[in-house]
């Protein structure tokens, strides 16, 4: 049997809050992303930025057309890669929408020393976040970066970046990392895609 087509969202795009907005600092790394001729990067305002270093060319950046895809830039180099996905219908975790590994810097496929970043959608936003429980990171880890996403509606999404090295990614466990006040807690390694 065919399945019926979901209904287009109405909840409109995803702008950013606080420090998540974009500033002119942020032009060089969001010029790597739309240099790409596949991808359509929309409006400043629209645009939210997770991470950002921009003397070192470094950055993650998402925007979400609707409450239900999402796209995730990662500039490394002056480089950018750019994945847009939808979200899925389900999750294991209460709360948590999303936890993939994005995929390995652009400057670095395949290379030695290689570094993924992962990225999570969170319902609300209880920012910040980081790594918590007896389990630690291993010392190669980078910080959890944080921004949070809101819709006309008031709606908001956490939007979490971290990373590893490529090399060093067991399929399950490590440390959880949970917002400051504790409401929501997921391990760091596990992905909830669906």
């Amino acid at each position: 049997m065919p399945s019926t087509p979901e209904a287009p969202s109405t909840s409109g795009p995803a702008a950013a809050v606080g420090e998540g907005k974009v500033t002119a600092a942020d032009a060089p790394l969001l010029d790597a992303v739309r240099r790409d001729p596949g991808v359509t990067v929309p409006d400043d305002d629209a645009v939210i930025v997770i991470h950002r270093e921009s003397a070192r060319g470094a950055g993650e950046f998402a925007w979400m057309p609707d409450d239900r895809n999402y796209c995730l830039a990662v500039v490394r180099g002056g480089r950018a890669s750019v994945a847009c996905k939808p979200l899925p219908k389900s999750w294991a975790r209460i709360g948590i929408r999303l936890v993939t590994k994005g995929g390995p810097y652009p400057d670095q496929a395949g290379a030695a020393g290689a570094r993924t970043v992962f990225f999570a959608v969170v319902d609300g936003g209880h920012g910040p976040y980081h790594y918590t429980g007896s389990a630690t990171p291993d010392p190669g880890a980078g910080p959890v970066r944080d921004a949070t996403a809101v819709f006309a509606s008031g709606r908001t999404l956490s939007l979490l970046t971290y990373e590893r090295a490529a090399a060093d990614l067991p399929p399950r466990g490590g440390p959880d990392i949970c917002s400051t006040d504790n409401a929501v807690c997921f391990p760091a390694l596990d992905a909830y895609v669906g």
